[in-house]
């Protein structure tokens, strides 16, 4: 006789590929929403995929991740945010040295970008600092 596998008997990586292809399968739909003219059914198509994605994990039975994920993670958030810094400082010191030389001015666009820039990263240094706060004994 043979015995059905349960959803617990599934091993964490299954749980992790089915977490991925629901957030894959949300952003194909709001790409694909967008290209028929439908953006609304996209929209909401990538929201059940995200909210799916973010359920696999958080109801699996055991536990998804472990230690070396989360290493991954700080090791990939770290390679992004220190990219994100460094071609910040050089982009818009760049713009401003031009614009100071009276060779470039600033957009309405590129000053958003900019702002939002500034406001993400404000963002972050107040969450880390609650953070380190919080963490002190």
């Amino acid at each position: 006789m043979t015995e059905r596998l349960t959803v617990s008997d599934y091993s964490p990586k299954t749980y992790r590929r089915a977490s991925n292809a629901s957030y894959l399968a949300g952003i194909a739909a709001l790409l694909a929403g967008f290209v028929v003219g439908r953006p609304l059914v996209g929209l909401g198509a990538y929201t059940a995929g995200f909210v799916v994605g973010a359920a696999i994990p958080y109801l699996a039975s055991r536990p998804v991740y472990d230690e070396r994920d989360e290493q991954l993670t700080a090791r990939a958030s770290e390679l992004v945010l220190t990219g994100l810094a460094y071609g910040g400082l050089v982009v818009f010191v760049g713009l401003f040295a031009a614009e100071l030389a009276g060779y470039y001015n600033w957009s309405t666009e590129l000053w958003a970008v900019f702002w939002a820039f500034c406001a993400f990263w404000l963002v972050w240094g107040g969450t880390y600092t609650y953070v380190r706060i919080r963490a002190t004994p």
